[in-house]
């Protein structure tokens, strides 16, 4: 089909469609406004100051923003640099005519992070045009995530011309029970570059030409409008191929079936898009449903959480006798006497005592299997969130002390100091095997950074330990980030330490040391973006592979930018804890 005869075929369809409402979204009304100067930040989230962007070259700025890769970056990472992107700040100096080339790479990592209402009002307030972005689009399909279709069908850009808007006109005739303008716009929808056979198989099966109906999809407000209207059932790939505001959008939505959004809230919560109190009731839901099998780790964890005590057997004093005291219970004829010890055969007593385990051991075992078996930092993040109310829960003792350094872990990922103390305090360093010796002092080393004073343990003890048992060359290598974490957090460090440091020589990457001057340079200047953006483009979603000085400058510049929060997030994904952690003890 010629664009003339697009273009009049959808003009046909507009009028058919039209709705009372305005002919496309608004735009922001922010035109007389900066785009420099506009804050996307939430109230929560704390800006940089103005000086954000002030003081850098902006076509440094774009070179700079250019050499990160936001796919590969961490959980942490990225939140960092969206906060950046987000915040409001004075223009730089230089700003120019490479100003909007800087706004189009601010809106393209904008939309790559997730952010993508952020991306949409910055787009149209920097007056940006890039392929693929349009602000009314982006705008609309938030819409359609949240369910709102009658609303977007009301203000779409009737006369809109490509992929979505096509799309669109096609579900709102569906929606409005208008079949044949539905088959044409799908006819239409089919015919546009990029154009997926999925949408039109779906439209036709609402339509009732197709028996068969594919899979739902979810990875756009589009799919899931479609998904919705046409009442499809999801399969495996739906979920995995799901946006994480959508998938935390459907873990919400309390009338979609329980198991899709268990599957969804397990993306969106490493995405950290989900509360874990929604997390865990999800969880809790399916544990209470008649016939409930667990069927991995995660639900067996909680199935055994779910589990009540068993109840304590009551105690009479009964009045004494000349023979003595009078069991009441002996008069029932189906009565049998209490079976001792002394009437067992020993092997038969022994192997009873060891089978026997506690409710508490029997939970901390199950909530540490869960922890342990995860794949990535983030997922091993999201998992914690998730258990920490049950970390408070479990008691710590010796029943449970075997899952100490996993919880600890698991507790010190989630901020809770003191429940990293809970878990620290139940383990008698004394007793430990060399290996664990280790660990512990490791644990303990890193709750000092992220709890400040720690009772009565000095860092030369901890460091001494780390030093002395740290013969393999993952314990040293863990060793020297710890002490490379110290120095960068503005932690005493003990000489010993300071010792490994200067003799280490672990093969580590190394950043340029022109590109490192530029950062702390640039931090002392009072550039912070420059040096934020400086900084990413060297971890490069893998902190943990930087030499111990290099790790230890970064640290130290997001510090004094008054980012100790994202410094702290950094070196936790540095320390790779989860690693260490997840091995058994012993």
């Amino acid at each position: 089909m010629s664009f003339s005869a697009r273009t009049w075929t959808a003009g046909i369809i507009a009028t058919a469609l039209c709705l009372p409402g305005a002919a496309q979204i608004e735009s922001s009304g922010l035109g007389d406004v900066s785009a420099w100067g506009v804050s996307y930040l939430d109230r929560s989230e704390e800006d940089f100051g103005r000086g954000l962007w002030t003081g850098s070259d902006i076509g440094y700025l774009l070179d700079l923003m250019e050499g990160i890769d936001v796919t590969s970056l961490s959980l942490p990472e990225k939140q960092l640099l969206s906060r950046a992107l987000r915040a409001p700040s004075s223009a730089p100096d230089t700003a120019g005519s490479e100003d909007k080339a800087f706004q189009a790479a601010r809106v393209e990592a904008l939309l790559a992070l997730g952010e993508r209402r952020a991306a949409a009002s910055l787009a149209d307030q920097a007056n940006v045009s890039l392929d693929g972005v349009n602000p009314d689009i982006i705008l609309s399909d938030e819409r359609l995530v949240e369910g709102e279709r009658e609303v977007v069908c009301a203000q779409m850009n009737t006369s809109g011309e490509g992929r979505f808007w096509s799309e669109l006109r096609a579900i709102c005739a569906l929606e409005a029970s208008r079949d044949g303008v539905a088959e044409l716009a799908i006819e239409i929808a089919g015919q546009q570059e990029g154009a997926s056979p999925w949408f039109g198989n779906v439209g036709f099966a609402v339509l009732g030409e197709q028996e068969e109906k594919p899979a739902a999809r979810y990875g756009s407000g589009i799919e899931l409008a479609l998904s919705d209207l046409a009442e499809l059932e999801p399969d495996e790939d739906s979920i995995s191929e799901a946006r994480p505001d959508i998938a935390a959008r459907i873990a919400r939505n309390d009338e979609r079936p329980l198991n899709l959004r268990l599957a969804a809230a397990g993306i969106a919560a490493r995405a950290d898009m989900l509360s874990p109190d929604t997390h865990r009731e999800l969880y809790r839901a399916q544990v209470s449903e008649a016939g409930f099998e667990p069927s991995n780790d995660i639900e067996a964890a909680f199935a055994v959480l779910a589990k009540e005590p068993e109840p304590e057997m009551l105690e009479y004093d009964l009045p004494s006798r000349a023979n003595g005291p009078v069991d009441l219970r002996s008069s029932r004829e189906d009565w049998i006497g209490p079976v001792r010890p002394g009437d067992l055969d020993e092997n038969v007593s022994e192997a009873g005592r060891d089978d026997e385990i506690s409710l508490a051991e029997e939970q901390s075992l199950a909530v540490s299997q869960a922890l342990r078996t995860v794949e990535s930092h983030d997922e091993f993040a999201a998992r914690a969130r998730l258990f920490e109310a049950a970390l408070e829960e479990i008691p710590a003792d010796d029943d449970t002390a075997g899952s100490a350094f996993i919880f600890a872990a698991a507790a010190m990922e989630t901020g809770n100091i003191s429940l990293t103390d809970k878990w620290l305090d139940v383990t008698d360093p004394e007793a430990l095997e060399e290996a664990d010796r280790f660990r512990f002092a490791l644990l303990e080393g890193y709750a000092s950074v992220f709890g400040g004073e720690r009772r009565d343990v000095e860092p030369d003890e901890f460091a001494g330990t780390l030093i002395e048992m740290g013969v393999e060359p993952a314990q040293e290598a863990a060793a020297l980030t710890l002490f490379s974490v110290w120095a960068g957090l503005d932690m005493p460090v003990p000489a010993s330490a300071r010792a490994a440091l200067a003799r280490s020589d672990r093969g580590a990457r190394r950043i340029d040391a022109g590109m490192l001057a530029a950062i702390e340079a640039a931090e002392r200047n009072g550039a912070t973006g420059e040096a934020l953006l400086g900084i990413l483009s060297q971890t490069n979603g893998a902190p943990g592979e930087l030499s111990g000085a290099d790790l230890s400058t970064l640290l130290w510049s997001l510090q004094r930018m008054d980012a100790l929060r994202d410094a702290k997030a950094l070196a936790l994904e540095a320390a790779g804890l989860w690693r260490l952690a997840a091995q058994p003890a012993g």
